[in-house]
């Protein structure tokens, strides 16, 4: 293995890559893969390195900044070239789980798939497969530098690479959605038809067929019941895990996302501390606004606390900045493959989505990487990491006698400006009045005064600062009379 990746890998995981950027509402694409522009879903041949069918996961290599994505009804899992060097419908280098590019046939041996759903990429440079048909998770090696049809190095759920039953116990899955390795060495498992998530903690060191050493969902290994409340799951599809230890599961049947704080330190059937897309634990109604879901299929969170939710029946993706902070029921922040949080329609341009399913990714630049399902195709929706322009309109003079100066000005950005913010020498923050067209009045020391002026876009984008230093003194200096009103 390279000696590199454990080092670089904790720094993206968990040092906050692509900090102060966002993806904001209703982005345009910027690169499209399967298709070969952004207007086409034609179902082509699944047999070429060039075509997806049904896309449902997608993870990069942070080192290598190679793109892999699960190819569903391929099944097989594509690996394409750095991200760099892809250009609109590029082909992938090399295919998991089939012999070449011209396979789609399932099977249950260690060189095939049935029906993979999710991947992960861990600290390590090792690739998870959530092969969701074969009811396991294969591990594989240093992936981003294997040939086509590697042989996977570890598997779980089962006990050797060619046994496919599903079971309820601590050492069975039952369809595999989603996985999860922390940084602490901890696989997580999220199992759709045993509606629960099963925790195996460090991972490194198990063998293959290990046992799980905790679930949540269920009280124990044996019981497999869909249940509402702050236990329950019911169709767990998506799971996420921050750096503190929260871990995210989406309920695809609940439409809701169940939030678990210091999830490892939990009791086998805990309870859930918050939900998103419900307002409390005993309600389970889809909805389409800016705080309800239908049909939350996936989830994927970034190192700067942002969590992005795959909704399916709403086809788009929407945004929570600083989830960590947010309590039950509270609204996104954005969304992405819609207009606003009110629309849900389908279609086949740079700003919309069809039905997309289960796995999203942001990468270290903040772009956001979508399973676009049923237009056969996945996205990239780049981030906003342009600062907005600021310019002060108001005449400034070196010296005033007045105790309290307007100041006016403009702001400008492509996303929009969120608002204007100032400060008064060593004071505290406050807000100006208007966004792209703003003023504040200033209150004056006697002496020297500093004044900070900045501007704040969609993306979270702060401007270059203004400082304007104005001396207040006893006598009369000339003034404008915008300033002076």
């Amino acid at each position: 293995m390279k000696q590199h990746y454990l080092p670089a890998l904790l720094c993206v995981l968990l040092g906050g890559a692509a900090s102060g950027k966002a993806v904001v509402t209703n982005t345009a694409a910027n690169l499209v893969l399967g298709q070969t522009d952004f207007v086409t879903n034609a179902v082509a041949p699944v047999t070429s390195s060039f075509s997806l069918s049904g896309p449902s996961g997608i993870t990069i290599d942070p080192i290598s900044r190679k793109v892999f994505v699960v190819d569903q009804h391929g099944n097989r899992i594509l690996r394409y070239a750095s991200v760099s060097s892809l250009t609109n419908g590029a082909g992938a280098e090399a295919v998991f789980g089939q012999a070449r590019f011209s396979t789609t046939t399932s099977g249950t041996t260690d060189l095939k798939l049935s029906d993979p759903h999710a991947l992960f990429f861990d600290q390590k440079g090792r690739l998870w497969v959530a092969d969701s048909g074969n009811n396991r998770v294969l591990m594989y090696e240093v992936a981003s530098y294997r040939e086509t049809n590697a042989f996977p190095d570890r598997v779980y759920g089962q006990p050797d690479f060619t046994t496919t039953g599903s079971g309820t116990t601590s050492i069975k899955f039952a369809r595999p959605d989603a996985i999860w390795v922390d940084n602490a060495d901890r696989l997580w498992v999220a199992e759709e038809n045993n509606h629960r998530v099963l925790r195996l903690d460090s991972i490194s060191t198990k063998a293959n067929g290990a046992a799980a050493d905790g679930v949540l969902g269920q009280a124990n290994f044996t019981s497999n019941s869909p249940s509402a409340g702050s236990s329950g799951l019911q169709l767990p599809t998506g799971i996420a895990v921050s750096a503190a230890g929260t871990l995210y599961v989406t309920c695809f049947a609940d439409n809701r996302v169940m939030v678990f704080q210091n999830a490892a330190t939990l009791g086998n059937g805990a309870g859930a501390n918050s939900v998103l897309g419900q307002a409390n634990f005993s309600t389970s109604t889809s909805g389409l606004t800016s705080s309800t879901f239908n049909g939350p299929c996936g989830v994927y969170l970034t190192s700067d606390d942002t969590l992005w939710v795959c909704e399916y029946f709403n086809s788009r993706m929407l945004r929570f900045d600083k989830v960590s902070t947010k309590a039950s029921g509270a609204a996104a922040d954005g969304v992405v493959g819609q207009p606003d949080f009110t629309t849900s329609s389908t279609g086949v341009t740079n700003r919309k989505l069809n039905f997309p399913f289960l796995q999203p990714f942001a990468d270290t630049n903040g772009d956001l990487w979508v399973p676009d399902r049923s237009n056969d195709r996945v996205l990239r929706f780049p981030a906003d990491g342009t600062k907005p322009l600021l310019a002060v309109t108001t005449t400034i003079p070196k010296t005033t006698s007045l105790k309290k100066f307007t100041i006016k000005g403009t702001a400008s950005d492509a996303s929009g400006i969120t608002k204007m913010q100032y400060k008064v020498n060593n004071g505290t923050v406050k807000t100006a009045t208007g966004t792209t067209s703003w003023q504040f009045k200033a209150s004056l020391a006697s002496g020297n005064n500093t004044i900070t002026i900045f501007a704040t876009d969609k993306a979270n984008n702060q401007s270059v600062s203004k400082v304007l230093k104005i001396k207040r003194t006893s006598g009369v200096a000339p003034l404008t009379l915008a300033a002076a009103e």
